[in-house]
């Protein structure tokens, strides 16, 4: 059950599974949203690709059942989402990225990192999920009687 403290994590998850899914399979597109001619630059396809596909799969770690999982995201976020903040305002600063697409990109990667805490903070106050309960048949009932 997804419940109000889960609405970081779900976010999160959201954003990492569309900009990845568009990094993987759209990466002109995403490139010309930051303000770079993809015919220009043909070789930032590869990064996007890349980086897409690890963004998609931490995505989808984000909503696994698996407890296990999810908490390795849930802890990875906010370095990784850090880091691109960091990186992504640098780029911009030094003029690797235009002014407009630096500041998308920038925004983009606080928002996650914002997302990213705020799940980690929360994730301390929500109950850890209960499993449905399993049966267990004791060795006594595999004869029957009557």
């Amino acid at each position: 059950m997804t419940t109000y403290a889960d609405l970081p994590r779900v976010l999160l998850a959201g954003v990492r599974l569309t900009m990845g899914t568009a990094g993987l399979l759209l990466p002109g597109l995403v490139i010309r949203r930051l303000g770079i001619d993809p015919a220009t630059q043909p070789g930032m396809r590869y990064p996007l690709r890349m980086f897409g596909i690890r963004t998609v799969l931490i995505g989808a770690d984000l909503l696994a059942d698996s407890d296990s999982r999810r908490q390795h995201a849930e802890l990875l976020a906010p370095v990784v989402h850090g880091s691109d903040t960091v990186a992504a305002y640098l780029a911009r600063r030094r003029g690797d990225l235009p002014a407009r697409g630096g500041a998308v990109a920038t925004a983009i990667s606080a928002v996650n990192l914002a997302l990213s805490l705020l799940n980690l903070a929360l994730r301390r106050r929500r109950p850890p999920r209960r499993r449905p309960a399993t049966r267990r048949r004791s060795p006594h009932r595999l004869i029957r009687v009557g």
